[in-house]
């Protein structure tokens, strides 16, 4: 996968951040990465996101701070039966070097570098941290001159002292892309996102990917730093995931439509993902609905 590199703020002037607003049918599904922080709150929408080597669902309200250079994706599901602009969300960008730049004329900036350097991994928000910080976003919207500023410098501090957030990407990650790179992770995932219910060979994966088996193996690996079988298993046990959810299915059916041709495989593939089984998995949710 190759992701792109892009100049996010290359049009802003001396601007130090710029909120986007986006409202359409599907966010842009080009992996990439950019020099500028990026925080983004969903307003609508659900799907997959890729978020360095973190893959995972997502739904309405998810707050993430992807950090400098980190790859990101948002692939939003399809749903013909809902409204028209099914991706709604609101980012905000920010030039990390030119914030500490700016604030250590006034404090020391040890523990903001700290923060910054951990975003590199991606954050995701939750609980009363992620409310605090929708509001403020709403806010920074409308807002002009000194109380934009103000407003701005809220959201980092929020982000920064925020005890509601799980770091996302394995503490080994490196992003290793280049923008010259020719090949992209993007059309494995997309191709993986398409055929996980079936059996996916590494000899049909890399023909895909004008690669022998060989290579395309060591490439996949150095790109995403775990192999093309870890990734198809933890895409399908997140669709299991969704389907358990949905509570529609048997955990044997839930098994054969993610892919796996064995319920033991299965139970084995889950619980080393999920750290239980899919009962246990199951029997929680339930337990959770029941109280609430």
């Amino acid at each position: 996968m190759k992701p792109i590199f892009a100049k996010v703020m290359e049009t802003m002037g001396e601007d130090l951040f710029a909120v986007r607003v986006t409202q359409q049918q599907a966010f842009s599904t080009d992996y990439h990465f950019h020099k500028e922080c990026q925080l983004t709150y969903i307003v609508q929408s659900q799907g997959k996101r890729l978020i360095g080597d973190h893959f995972d669902y997502f739904i309405s309200e998810d707050l993430t701070l992807t950090g400098t250079e980190l790859p990101h994706v948002w692939y939003t599901d399809v749903i013909e039966s809902d409204k028209e602009h099914h991706a709604n969300s609101i980012a905000l960008f920010f030039d990390p070097d030119r914030l500490v730049e700016i604030l250590s004329s006034f404090h020391d900036t040890e523990k903001l570098q700290a923060f910054l350097l951990l975003s590199k991994r991606g954050i995701r928000y939750e609980g009363k941290c992620k409310e605090q910080i929708k509001k403020l976003l709403y806010k920074l919207l409308d807002a002009q001159g000194l109380k934009r500023i103000i407003i701005f410098l809220q959201i980092i501090e929020k982000l920064q002292d925020a005890s509601d957030k799980n770091v996302l990407c394995h503490i080994d990650y490196s992003n290793i892309h280049f923008p010259n790179n020719a090949l992209k992770i993007d059309k494995i995932v997309q191709y993986v996102l398409t055929n996980y219910s079936r059996e996916i060979s590494l000899e049909e994966i890399a023909v895909e990917m004008n690669l022998s088996k060989n290579a395309f193996c060591r490439y996949f690996k150095t790109q995403t730093q775990k192999t093309f079988v870890q990734f198809v298993n933890e895409v399908r046990i997140m669709q299991a995931c969704k389907l358990i959810v949905e509570n529609q299915l048997s955990i044997h059916r839930v098994a054969y439509d993610c892919g796996f041709n064995s319920l033991s495989n299965f139970n084995r593939v889950f619980k080393t993902i999920k750290n239980q089984t899919p009962s246990e998995f199951k029997n929680a949710l339930y337990e959770v609905t029941t109280i609430s």
